[in-house]
């Protein structure tokens, strides 16, 4: 990926649209970038890093403070990338999440925004366009950091890190992580292996528990034994046993059970013998009941049906009387009809007269409309003229309004004019205040950076006053107890004869000489200490001497750090106290004087802070003269239409008035009114009049018909009741019945209730007769001594029979269920538990081999990989690292074992050819360290392109750095950048030093303003 063109605009501290062209680099391709601290130096590769991946180069910026601070609301902040690949050019446009203009003008919140132009198509949707970049130049972010950007100090840190911390690094780096979660799998599951096994060796005791209850000594031993093949084996024979003894048991059940059932039937028979006689007797004495019962019941029927004939007797003569009174209210209606018709016949005939009278009131409201239409066009007209009068009179004022406010805005114009003069001063002179302030800043640091190191001698001298008397102390305290130490010894030893002679026993050997006997045994010459009391006096003596060497030591390095200091400061120690008192006082000067120069500025700003309310405020009085003109005109116009409009009405509206003369609107609108009342009141009484006649015919037509049906209804119902009155008769005559008999007749309850006893005892006697009979006929093959008591009686002994062996075979299928659940779960976990364990065998030999044990010098699968890809790193930076140090320096991965069982075998020496000796990479000078940094960078950058499928870097960025070398070395630097350059790699460098600038012609120069950066290409 080569940069060709990049467009930045209210980016970071760039307030206005920056353009790089690197075309213009021609065949220089290495370039320097320069100028101030926090100008935006940086801020140019992290436009780079944003447009292709969404993201900054560094890891402290994020993309939602790329707008500059310096930019308005209006302004709409975006990155713009030309570059190319492969021969082939793209471009990529971003633009953050920020507020800026709307459509309309009206600031609004925006969406980040992406556009990807390649191969003549765009893609706008930030997830493809992000992809898209990533698979056109195979390198993801983390990848293209590491190989084209290289941030300040990153590298250094990669330097000088730990085994450990490299290996997360690298881990990042090359996608080893997926080797390390490997490694941590294949050790949880051999963990989880060896956690279920112990688990089914627990479950496997559990289940031994459900034959532990089995009185047989062979599986009692073999459970004992926790011999699992042993106890299945056993389970089984035990099994065939009882399965066997359970099918006799079941047998001789069967036939108990027989007996029981049969002895059983006969009571049950005998019982229900007895039970069908007793009823057959209570049935018997019902029978004179039931006889009543029925004579009742034909009564009855008897009443029912005289009754019904009474009952249609009064039905028919109800409907005679009816049909009468129905004749007579027709004939009196006919009569009141007829009459009716006579008396509306004169109002009808009024009606019809007035109705031919209604076309000449038609003609008369026609000509009052006609009268109506010219008086209101009339008044219209008058009342136009007054609008227009009232709107010239408001559109003079108005412009008078207009005038005022003109002169008004005018005197706004020239305030504003003037103050924006006095902050164009004022910008002038805060830059200038900015230099001093700087100026002042820096100053100051310096002081406060002296106030520490002066803080930290006084602390020194505090800590080497109480450390020289903790000194005194200890070294007191040593030689007291050293001196105690050496009497105790020496006493000791000239009293060892004595103590061995203490320790003489008669009869047994001396340790000294081996005679058994002891005539004139030493006497000690005076008490000492006990070996085990010596002994704690010389630990005492010996920590005592540890302390007294180790105060020693603090306070020579106190010593040595108040004598650098002394030597930084240039001054003697009796000095230091003048000295400290005249850097307060210049400290206290610096501190007034930037605090003097802060209110300057803090004046100033606040004249700043109204610049844009100025250019607003002067904006909207232009704004505001511009409609005030538009709007004048417009109002002038407006008033000599309203003034032509009032002189053409005014001689329509006297010439209408000579017309009409002086009738007046409403009398002719009430005259129209009154005549249109008459029309609809002679119209509706007409329509009224006829409805009501044509009515009166209709009901007195249908009262004639009505009159000749009533007739013949009422002949037919007086028929009709005679027969009814015979046939009534005739019944009573029939069934002998005499009235009254209405107390024959029985409720409909009662009348069911007796049908359902007769029912019911005529069923029950036929059941029980049937039944009795087909009993008799079984009980007659029983013999004689078969009777209830004597079946009863062999009955209990059968049960209690058929209880104590279903007891004996419930107890052999319990032990048979255990024996079998036992067998089931003792097989199912010994088989599990086979398998978990050789599944763990194999996960643990596994996870041993790829996390690494002693036998592999704890080196893990990933630290093995890791170390191969170090080498090449390693092997790829001292091409460079000699290079830059003139074949001095070579770096070396630490291959001893060291301490612990941490990561190991990533950790850097490095070989001085000088001195032929090995030290660590942390002993090398600021600039050797700059230098085997980058070594280091360029090497990873080229190992991570032979190892992203050896894909085409063309770019290289390196941030910083250069200032702590020396001439010499800044030399070879260059030359090994140089190097890059003539293999066609564009390489971009950021830095102060000024002898870059003369070394490298091609420039990217940013400069600092208050208002912003700028940055610009110099050839």
């Amino acid at each position: 990926m080569r940069p060709l063109k990049l467009e930045m605009n209210a980016f970071g501290p760039y307030k206005e649209k920056i353009v790089l062209d690197f075309t213009k680099f021609q065949n220089q391709t290495l370039f320097l970038v320069s100028g101030p601290t926090g100008a935006g130096k940086t801020t140019i590769f992290d436009a780079i890093a944003y447009a292709l991946y969404d993201v900054a180069s560094g890891s402290s910026r994020e993309k939602d403070t790329f707008k500059s601070q310096f930019a308005t609301e209006e302004s709409v902040c975006y990155v713009d990338l030309e570059f190319e690949y492969n021969g082939k050019t793209y471009r990529v446009r971003r633009s953050p999440a920020q507020t800026g203009p709307g459509k309309s003008g009206k600031i609004i919140d925006l969406k980040a925004d992406v556009a990807f132009f390649h191969d003549g198509t765009v893609t706008t949707k930030a997830r493809d366009a992000n992809a898209e970049i990533e698979q056109l130049l195979s390198l993801n972010y983390e990848q293209f950091k590491q190989i084209v950007m290289l941030p300040q100090g990153e590298f250094k840190k990669l330097l000088e890190s730990n085994s450990n911390e490299k290996e997360t690094i690298f881990r990042n780096i090359f996608g080893t992580e997926i080797l390390k979660n490997f490694q941590e799998q294949l050790k949880e599951k051999a963990k989880a292996l060896q956690s279920q096994a112990t688990s089914a060796q627990d479950s496997l005791l559990t289940a031994y528990s459900f034959a532990s209850g089995i009185n047989d000594e062979g599986l009692q031993a073999a459970l004992t034994l926790q011999d699992t093949k042993r106890i299945l084996v056993r389970i089984t024979e035990l099994l065939a046993a009882l399965e066997k003894d359970r099918a006799t048991k079941e047998q001789q059940l069967t036939a108990l059970r027989s007996q029981s059932q049969s002895a059983s039937d006969t009571i049950k028979l005998l019982e229900e013998i007895m039970q069908l006689e007793t009823k057959q007797l209570a049935l018997l004495e019902e029978e004179t009941a039931v006889d009543d019962w029925k004579r009742q019941l034909e009564r009855h029927v008897q009443a029912v049906k005289a009754e019904e004939k009474r009952l249609l007797c009064v039905a028919a003569s109800t409907i005679q009387v009816a049909k009468q009174e129905q004749a007579k209210q027709n004939d009196a209606l006919l009569d009141q009809l007829t009459q009716a018709s006579r008396d509306k016949k004169p109002a009808f005939e009024a009606a019809e007269l007035a109705l031919s009278l209604i076309p000449g009131l038609r003609e008369q409201i026609d000509t009052l409309k006609g009268q109506e239409k010219q008086l209101i066009a009339l008044a219209k007209k008058e009342k136009e003229l007054a609008g227009c009068q009232k709107a010239c009179h408001d559109v003079t004022k108005e412009l008078q309004k207009h005038a005022d406010s003109k002169q008004t805005q005018r005197e706004n114009q020239e305030q504003c004019q003037q103050k924006l003069a006095a902050v164009k001063q004022a910008q002038k002179d805060a830059a200038i205040l900015q230099e001093q302030l700087n100026a002042c800043k820096m100053s100051l640091q310096r002081s406060e950076q002296l106030q520490k190191r002066i803080s930290q001698t006084e602390k020194l001298l505090t800590e080497q006053t109480v450390k020289s008397e903790h000194f005194l102390i200890l070294e007191k305290e040593y030689v007291w107890l050293d001196q105690q130490f050496k009497d105790e010894t020496l006493l000791h030893n000239r009293n060892i004869a004595g103590i061995l002679a203490e320790q003489l026993i008669d009869g047994e050997a001396c340790l000294v000489c081996g005679s058994i006997d002891h005539p004139a045994p030493a006497q000690k010459m005076a008490e000492t200490l006990s070996d085990q009391e010596r002994e704690q006096l010389e630990k005492k003596r010996n920590q005592a001497y540890a302390d007294y060497q180790q105060a020693t030591a603090e306070l020579s390095g106190i010593r040595k750090q108040l004598a650098d200091l002394y030597n930084e400061f240039a001054v003697p120690a009796e000095a230091f106290a003048a000295y400290k008192q005249e850097q307060e006082v210049n400290r206290n000067t610096e501190i007034a004087s930037e605090k003097s120069l802060l209110l300057e500025m803090e004046l100033l700003q606040k004249v700043l802070t109204e610049e844009d309310t100025l250019v607003k405020e002067l904006n909207n009085v232009e704004v505001k003269l511009q409609e005030i003109d538009q709007n004048s005109l417009a109002l002038q116009q407006t008033l000599l239409l309203n003034e032509t409009l009032s002189r053409d009405l005014l001689a329509d509206i006297a010439q209408e008035k000579q017309v009409l003369g002086d009738k007046k609107i409403a009398n002719v609108q009430q005259e129209i009114l009154r005549l249109n009342e008459t029309i609809e009141t002679c119209t509706s009484d007409y329509t009224k009049l006829n409805k009501e006649l044509a009515e009166l015919e209709k009901n007195t037509a249908v009262c004639l018909a009505n009159r000749t049906s009533y007739a013949t209804q009422v002949e037919e119902s007086t028929t009709a009741l005679l027969e009814a009155e015979t046939a009534y008769t005739s019944a009573l005559a029939a069934a002998g019945l005499e009235e009254p008999f209405a107390h024959l007749i029985l409720d409909q309850t009662l009348h069911l209730e007796l049908q359902k006893k007769i029912r019911c005892h005529e069923d029950e006697l036929n059941v029980t007769l049937t039944r009795l009979r087909e009993l008799r006929k079984i009980a007659a093959a029983l013999s004689a001594d078969q009777t209830i008591d004597s079946c009863t009686n062999q009955k209990l002994l059968l049960e209690n029979r058929i209880r104590e062996s279903e007891e004996q075979k419930g107890q052999l299928a319990g032990d048979i269920q255990m024996l079998k659940k036992a067998a089931q779960e003792i097989t199912a976990i010994y088989k599990k538990q086979q398998q978990i364990i050789a599944d763990y065998q194999k996960f643990r030999t596994l996870s041993d081999i790829a996390n690494g044990t002693k036998e592999t010098d704890y080196i893990s699968f990933e630290r093995y990989v890791l170390a191969i890809y170090y080498e090449e790193i390693i092997e790829a930076a001292n091409l460079r690292f000699q290079q830059m140090t003139n074949n001095r320096y070579l770096l070396l991965r630490k291959e001893d074992k060291g301490k612990g069982s941490g990561a190991k075998g990533l950790d850097l020496n490095v070989f001085d050819h000088y001195t032929g000796q090995t030290r660590s990479v942390k002993t090398l000078s600021g600039g050797e360290s700059f230098k085997a940094s980058l070594a280091l960078a360029l090497g990873l950058s080229d190992v991570m392109q032979s190892r992203s499928g050896g894909i085409q870097i063309d770019t290289l960025f390196i941030d910083e750095g250069f200032g702590s070398l020396d001439p010499e070395s800044l030399d070879t630097a260059i030359e090994a950048l140089f190097s890059l350059n003539s293999s066609g790699r564009l390489v971009g460098i950021i830095s102060h030093v000024e002898e870059l600038k003369t070394r490298i012609p091609v420039h990217i120069e940013v400069d600092r303003t208050a208002e912003g950066s700028t940055a610009k290409i110099i050839l």
